[in-house]
């Protein structure tokens, strides 16, 4: 078989789903705005700040961390204008890191990754519904050597403001506050995905004041809409910290894209496709841009300055993606039996636009809120000083290989924007192409702060940025990572959790309900879909492109870790992306021809860096990801 630029050649497959809307599409591209498919407007040389951070000097650290934002959806947004203070005071004057990664792709372990800059291997946040109770109710109390704590100790004014872990607030201590905050503002679940009624958890340590707080946003006005709620206790939290006489560490969390749980739907008719009909509401001063999908629509007392203009076109920003819609028949087994072609003609189509359309528009309150925190910055005199990160928990399919979650090895799920904007700023844009991992932050964020793990136990599996951040030329070792690993645990069963912890008993049906849901939706688990677990590595250098994934079929009911005594590999893929960037095509089948033999070397290579990196810790993980 000859091998082409574009992938392999080989027999015709069944590929679903791609003729189907094939005019549809075409008709779409053709009357459509053009969309920029050259170099990024971000793309320009590395250059130096205007100054570099001075050695012994402690900036000010703010970390605004959303959820569920793809780079693809993201780029999209900036280089049509629709975010214009991320890319003025972020991505203008600052790094962008065109290789950003997560080494899971869901909310609860990435997010613990941040506070630990660890594998969830080793930091044990394994799933969505092994979220807040394995992190402080454990017997090892990770919640305790977390992030906050580090900076705390190290004589940083320290805040929280937003989404922390899934779970948080649905047990008898929703007034628990972690250690290592100097203030507090902890979205309660399960009010956290709905941005118009929501509880907060609010603790401000110097008044030794701790509140339980119920917001009801107004629906003409928009006042208290949580994107917006978030961002005005920013601006509080900035104004104490200067006031503190500290260098700051803030992570700003909104919700935002992530669709509401009040439009959860789990329709028996629809299956897998009723994750496509769910959505966000945007701020009120934005509905104007996704009025056609809002039957009740009326206007806003104060509509926003983009009212008179279209948000990107969905349906032809989707038809220059290979795999939306293409569901091959070589994927794993699970995926291939469940998932269908979207049509036009059910809905399918009409509902993945809308939920586009409303999660890009939700997006616009962020990045007031970012305009508005900058601008405070600049007003108190606190920029210079200050580093500020923008990035997201994991990224989303919109219905790439006819996908509409995220969790999944492949780019559109583990690829995430990174942007740095270090203290004093860029003069221009600069890009960054080594990989950056979510395991990164948490070093990165220490090194700045001079701080260090609490315990020789508490190893950071990821290396600093700082050196790619400040463009100092120091940036050797952290530019050395060639691959890294990927994991998925299995979710457990609420009677799984309630056998590890009583307090599972104490939850109420609303909030055990909530929890399933949930977990149900970042699984895609609607319609029977569950993923099973799998870890991969995905590599990346120079004309050495790969993704190979082990999937696993469980041995044992109730699964911690994945050894080789509980688990056993059920199914593997392999992608060359230098000539299948959208991974259509597993090699797994192929590599017995003959013209295959680099493809099975380079899996054979992979396997045992998988099996090293399976039991990795600290600079043993460091070590392998350079190899």
């Amino acid at each position: 078989m000859e091998e082409t630029r574009h992938g392999p050649q080989r027999q015709p497959r069944r590929r679903r789903g791609t003729v189907l809307l094939l005019s549809l599409l075409s008709l779409l591209v053709a009357a459509a705005v053009f969309i920029k498919t050259g170099p990024h407007p971000l793309h320009q040389p590395a250059l130096s700040p205007v100054a570099a951070t001075p050695a012994g000097v402690r900036p000010n650290l703010l970390v605004i961390m959303v959820d569920d934002l793809d780079q693809p959806t993201f780029d999209l947004m900036l280089r049509s204008g629709w975010l214009p203070n991320i890319q003025r005071h972020i991505a203008d004057a600052g790094v962008r890191f065109d290789n950003s990664y997560v080494s899971d792709a869901v909310c609860c372990p990435s997010r613990a990754t941040y506070f630990t800059g660890q594998y969830p291997q080793n930091h044990g946040i394994l799933s969505v519904t092994k979220g807040v109770a394995y992190w402080y109710l454990a017997a090892e109390n990770r919640e305790d050597r977390a992030l906050g704590v580090l900076m705390q100790q190290a004589g940083y004014f320290t805040g929280h403001i937003g989404k922390y872990l899934n779970g948080y607030g649905m047990f008898s201590d929703a007034a628990h506050v972690p250690r290592g905050y100097d203030q507090w503002y902890g979205l309660l679940d399960p009010s956290t995905y709905d941005l118009f009624d929501y509880r907060v958890n609010q603790s401000i340590a110097a008044s030794g004041r701790t509140e339980l707080r119920e917001i009801h946003a107004d629906p003409r006005t928009g006042a208290g809409y949580q994107t917006d709620q978030l961002g005005d206790w920013a601006l509080q939290f900035l104004r104490d910290a200067r006031g503190s006489g500290k260098p700051f560490y803030l992570t700003l969390k909104p919700v935002a894209p992530h669709i509401e749980t009040q439009s959860f739907r789990d329709d028996p008719a629809l299956g897998y496709r009723a994750t496509f009909r769910e959505y966000i509401r945007p701020a009120p001063r934005h509905e104007c841009l996704v009025r056609a999908y809002l039957p009740q629509y009326v206007a806003p007392v104060q509509p926003g300055p983009w009212c008179d203009r279209r948000l990107p076109d969905t349906l032809a920003y989707l038809a220059t993606r290979p795999s939306f819609n293409r569901i091959d028949d070589d994927k794993h087994p699970r995926l291939v039996k469940v998932l269908q072609p979207l049509s036009v003609a059910n809905g399918d189509i009409g509902a993945l636009q809308r939920q586009h359309q409303m999660r890009m528009a939700a997006m616009l309150a962020v990045d007031d809120v970012v305009g508005r925190v900058i601008d405070a910055l600049r007003d108190n005199g606190q920029l210079d000083d200050s580093l500020v990160l923008f990035t997201s928990d994991n990224g989303y399919f919109f219905g790439e290989h006819g996908l509409n979650s995220k969790l999944l090895p492949y780019e559109e799920s583990i690829r995430v924007p990174l942007l740095a904007r270090p203290p004093r700023g860029y003069r221009t844009a600069a890009q960054q192409t080594a990989i950056a991992l979510n395991n990164d932050l948490a070093p990165t964020l220490a090194d700045y702060a001079g701080a260090r793990p609490l315990r020789d136990s508490d190893v950071f599996d990821g290396r600093s940025l700082r050196a790619l951040i400040d463009g100092d030329g120091n940036a050797a070792h952290a530019a050395s990572r060639r691959q890294f690993m990927v994991e998925h645990y299995i979710e457990a069963t609420t009677m799984e959790l309630a056998a590890d912890f009583p307090l599972y008993d104490q939850l109420s049906e609303v909030a055990t309900q909530f929890l399933g849901k949930l977990a149900g939706f970042e699984l895609g688990a609607l319609g029977n879909l569950s993923y099973p677990a799998y870890k991969a590595v995905r590599r990346q250098a120079p004309g050495d492109n790969w993704l190979y994934v082990q999937w696993y079929r469980e041995r044992s009911n109730r699964p911690q870790v994945l050894d080789d005594a509980r688990w056993h590999v059920d199914f593997e893929e392999l992608y060359d992306l230098d000539r299948d960037p959208y991974q259509s095509v597993n090699l797994v089948p192929l590599l017995q021809d003959a013209d295959y033999r680099r493809a099975a070397d380079a899996m054979a290579a992979m396997k045992r860096d998988l099996d090293a990196l399976k039991g990795c810790k600290g600079a043993s993980c460091r070590d392998v990801e350079d190899r």
